[in-house]
């Protein structure tokens, strides 16, 4: 046992130490270096180094200057560079002199330093402005599938893996046993468990078309859907709020999430949606009336880039930066945030790069949700987008400026007849008046804070604002403009067309067909990854959202590139590159370990085994409500957000919520500042952030909530009762009961098993005088439970 997991931990320990270590780098890209660049260096850098210190590299901290070393890592309390930030009483030095930094940007300072204060540098004598020989930046290649002499691949997928198992001197295991397969394929295309009776019709179809005839049957489902989109919602960072200090509610978000949804439904052409999604308000004028809507509630990606502080539009560069950061990442496999305040340490994309993206996002009308200043200030929402095309939407929006006019009219009219402002008896005789007063100014502010009119329907969506190129921000500090930068595409990706904006447009529709074009090197490329990655656990790129030098080779790039053509060539389906991978024998091999193999390619790089896995936080709440009967597997309407007349939080009384469901988990409302509990306890994604891995944590809490949460009792009582209307037998029960939480019949041994601890709860029940009608559906309750939290429940093989 040891010779299995020795290795396995190591490989768990190196995982996590490489992404903690991508966090740190991002941290310090992002919070640290472009304060010490647009503060620090203007005095400890260059040819001016005051006191002796340099503040340009790490090992110029750690030497420090006249008065001793500036940085300790890890003792933020030791380290004069903390002590100076803080301008605390006792400091021997203040840093800046003139004006102490914010307490946020002095606390990300203490936290770098805490975590050692990594500083990441490109590779001794590597020039990224030359690395266009990239394997990720190079043309797409069309590679012909190497020869399987053990005749043991089954297609073209597999003998690439096979080929690659040779390489490293692995054999592959034995196939996954029917059972094993159906439970898997079937969690991985709809995130919940087959049903005994569509375990019981697999069985019986010995036909070479069996296990086609199950995936077409789920890719069919309307939950697939649900379990593919919420893959693709983790890339852009949905939520149901806006994330300012007060962290408004957006009603009309879930447009999007259903769009999605249904897009993943529908086998929509991965290119199609993802110039919808940049810029389907551009698109939907150029199409029929019947993709209107659909195409302009699309662009809610772009209008979920996360807000910041209080004010409508405030630290709007930091919109702009989450725009652009979750576009590299999620489309390109790009990590284009680094250029922000400097050419990028890694990967040949120049600050100039990152503002010619900059000025396309810059020209493009954003929404606003609301913040506290909804209230504060009666800033109502604005820059909604009718989902009517303009020939229909247009008088609807006139009537309604109309409307405001004349109320706005009448208003003023009432107050300034002198007799309003009567008292006494005269002034008690005008109540009406005061009161007809205040009545229209309710009336105003609600037409006014909802920003279209109640019969004209809207999207939380984007729109062309004022085409402008932009000034590339020096150190990206918006307050220290350089040059004005053309709009435009990475040059190094650019291609040989050139890339011509249309006169009067942001430019975000010429971004979607360059991102989307076939030549494009990235695309595709990120895409089948992303499909791999969820099918196995890992992707063929181990760092499945950043292709660039910085990130991991792949493991198998003859076989990334074959996938990529396929996808392209099947016109960007999907659902194509699901059967093809699901139905291969690569996907088919058993869990099983083998010890001659884990010597070899402990990392299983070889895929010569299928790796168990955990099932994520949305499929075991669903998996939960599904065996116990309890699933409303219908399509829910609107969260249930209290009346927008009422809406009045602040930073320091910010929305907080968490609405009760019976629906599938993909539909659950969802914050930026306040983690849904169930999510957070089993590793659902940052919403803040575009998240490309979750974690799989395995905590004490995990345990107590299976143990004790009431839904999880819920759940246990339902499958009881299921168990207990379906037969008087106790064994027929017990059968049951596996088949619906595990997927496998159980054995004699197990029965008995269960009759015994059905038996000893029983008599502690007695014992505790627990009514006789109740103690039947305790027990049987109990052990419920324990089917819901086994490993055999938790994890796929």
């Amino acid at each position: 046992m040891c010779r299995f997991l020795l290795p396995l931990l190591a490989l768990l320990l190196l995982a996590s130490t490489v992404q903690a270590q991508s966090e740190a780098e991002t941290f310090f890209e992002t919070r640290i270096r472009p304060v010490l660049a647009g503060t620090c260096f203007k005095c400890h850098g260059g040819n001016k180094v005051s006191a002796g210190l340099r503040v340009d590299s790490r090992q110029a901290l750690l030497g420090g200057g006249q008065s001793g070393p500036a940085l300790v890592p890890g003792a933020p309390e030791r380290s004069l560079l903390i002590r100076a930030l803080r301008h605390s009483a006792t400091a021997e030095i203040k840093m800046p002199p003139n004006q102490k930094l914010s307490d946020s940007t002095i606390a990300d300072f203490e936290r770098w330093v805490k975590e050692g204060a990594i500083w990441p540098a490109a590779a001794p004598g590597v020039d990224v402005f030359a690395a266009g020989k990239h394997w990720a930046f190079v043309p797409v290649r069309k590679p012909q599938p190497p020869h399987d002499s053990s005749g043991w691949a089954g297609g073209p997928l597999d003998c690439f893996i096979a080929a690659g198992q040779r390489e490293r001197g692995v054999r592959p295991v034995a196939p996954a046993d029917r059972r094993t397969w159906l439970r898997r394929v079937t969690f991985d295309l709809i995130g919940l468990p087959p049903t005994p009776e569509e375990i019981a019709a697999f069985l019986a179809d010995s036909s070479a078309e069996a296990h086609a005839r199950v995936v077409d049957r789920l890719l069919a489902s309307p939950r697939y859907g649900e379990r593919w989109g919420r893959h693709w919602m983790d890339l852009v960072r949905y939520a149901d709020t806006a994330g300012d200090n007060a962290d408004y509610p957006i009603p009309e978000a879930v447009l999007y999430r259903d769009y999605v949804i249904d897009s993943f439904n529908a086998d929509k052409p991965y290119d199609a949606f993802l110039r919808e999604q940049l810029a389907g308000d551009l698109l939907a004028r150029q199409g029929p009336s019947e993709t209107y809507a659909e195409r302009t509630i699309a662009t809610t990606y772009l209008a979920l880039s996360r807000r910041y502080l209080t004010a409508p539009y405030e630290q709007w560069h930091l919109t702009l930066e989450d725009t652009i950061d979750a576009t590299g990442r999620a489309f390109l496999g790009l990590t284009l945030r680094c250029a922000r305040c400097h050419d990028h340490k890694f990967d040949p994309i120049r600050q100039e790069d990152y503002y010619a993206l900059y000025g396309i996002f810059a020209s493009t009308q954003l929404p606003y949700a609301g913040s506290e200043e909804f209230s504060s200030k009666k800033f109502p929402r604005d820059h909604f987008v009718p989902l009517l095309p303009p020939a229909e939407a247009l008088p609807k929006l006139e009537a309604h400026r109309k409307k405001l006019a004349e109320l706005r009219n009448e208003i003023d009219q009432i107050a300034k007849d002198p007799r309003v402002r009567l008292t006494g008896e005269q002034g008690l005789a005008n109540k009406r008046m005061q009161e007809k007063l205040a009545e229209l100014r309710r009336e105003l502010f609600d037409l006014e804070r909802t920003n279209l009119p109640a019969d004209l329907p809207g999207a939380y969506a984007v729109s062309d604002g004022k085409p402008a190129d932009v000034p590339l921000q020096r150190s990206g500090d918006p307050g220290q403009p350089g040059p004005v930068v053309k709009r435009g595409v990475p040059k190094f990706l650019a291609g040989s067309r050139p890339f011509v904006i249309a006169p009067g447009s942001s430019g975000r529709l010429e971004l979607a067909r360059w991102l989307t074009a076939p030549e494009n090197p990235l695309t595709a490329r990120v895409m089948v990854n992303r499909i791999w990655q969820h099918h196995f656990g890992k992707g063929l790129v181990p760092t499945p959202s950043n292709f660039g030098l910085s990130g991991q080779p792949p493991t198998h790039p003859e076989l990334l590139d074959w996938l990529a053509n396929r996808f392209i060539e099947s016109g960007w389906s999907i659902k194509a590159m699901h059967r093809l991978i699901v139905l291969s024998q690569t996907y088919r091999l058993a869990s099983v370990l083998d010890s001659a193999n884990i010597a070899r390619d402990p990392a299983n790089s070889g895929y010569w085994h299928f790796e168990r896995r955990r099932l994520d936080a949305e499929a075991i709440r669903d998996a939960m409500l599904a065996v116990s009967g309890t699933l409303d597997l219908r399509r829910p309407g609107p969260h249930p957000f209290p009346p927008m007349s009422t809406w009045a939080w602040t930073q320091h009384a910010p929305f907080k919520e968490v609405y009760p469901s019976r629906h599938r988990t993909v539909y659950l409302m969802t914050q930026r500042l306040q983690r849904h509990p169930f999510l957070a306890l089993f590793d659902g994604p940052d919403t803040n952030v575009t998240t490309d891995t979750r974690t799989r944590s395995t905590v004490p809490l995990q345990a107590l909530y299976l143990m004790n949460n009431p839904f999880v009792t819920e759940q246990a009582k339902a499958l009881a009762a299921r168990l207990l209307r379906g037969s008087p037998e106790l064994g027929q029960r017990v059968q049951l009961g596996f088949e619906l939480a595990w997927g496998r019949p159980s054995v004699e041994a197990e029965i008995e098993a269960a009759r015994h601890y059905l038996e000893r709860y029983e008599h502690e029940l007695t014992r505790l005088d627990v009514p006789i009608p109740a103690r039947e559906l305790e027990a049987w309750t109990s052990l419920s439970r324990v089917l819901l939290g086994a490993n055999e429940f938790m994890y796929v093989d």
